[in-house]
């Protein structure tokens, strides 16, 4: 993506984000050989997200596995915000023929009229309506169907590596931090721009021996 492309992108953005109103929290995306990193946001209260928060481990998956290739885009899908607020996520892929260059993804905020329509049903007594309604108990969803909007790199290698291993006293094999690599690597965590030192932190190896391991899973 040139950067005359990129600043239109971000224009349409925010130029979205007005139009949709504050119930919308629109975001660019740029995708480059170096990750991919957030250019704009518009209604970022929704998340609370910022331009220095990463590429979810959602959409880091669907570059890893070039779910653009087959879809132009994807509409509708769940996603969390904050951490307990349910929101309604869709995904344009930006390209240049088959190159991904972009994402734009548009996340809409539905808690507001959720919350007003169970007021009115309580009111009216008509009964727990809850799966109409589209509310869900997170504890029991499956997590890999919903996108969680993170706010940085390490909130996602908390989604994406067993909890065990993230006690700073656990002492991991070469074996084990090979194979965590090896994970994050098919989760397209790797996808993100400046996922290599902060990964290489959390591993205690050093950035050439990540770049090491990401060699030999490429072959």
């Amino acid at each position: 993506m040139d950067e005359m492309q990129k600043q239109q992108f971000i224009k349409l953005t925010h130029f979205l984000g007005e139009v949709l109103g504050e119930q919308y929290e629109v975001v660019f995306h740029v995708v480059t050989k170096e990750g991919a990193y957030l250019a704009a946001i518009a209604n970022n209260h929704i998340s609370g997200r910022n331009l220095n928060s990463p590429l979810t481990a959602f959409a880091s998956e669907l570059v890893q596995n070039k779910k653009y290739l087959e879809k132009d885009f994807l509409c509708d899908y769940k996603a969390l915000a904050k951490k307990s607020k349910l929101i309604r996520g869709s995904t344009f892929f930006i390209k240049n023929h088959d190159k991904l260059v972009g994402i734009l993804c548009i996340n809409h905020d539905t808690s507001m009229m959720r919350d007003l329509i169970c007021k009115m049903i309580d009111l009216e007594k008509i009964g727990d309506m809850n799966e109409i309604l589209g509310n869900i108990n997170l504890s029991q969803s499956d997590s890999h169907d919903i996108e969680t909007l993170s706010h940085s790199i390490e909130d996602i290698l908390m989604q994406s590596v067993d909890s065990s291993y993230l006690n700073s006293d656990y002492q991991l094999s070469i074996g084990q931090k090979e194979e965590i690599a090896e994970k994050l690597y098919h989760k397209g965590i790797f996808n993100i721009k400046g996922s290599v030192p902060i990964v290489a932190k959390f591993l205690k190896i050093s950035e050439p021996s990540v770049y090491r391991y990401l060699k030999k899973f490429k072959k």
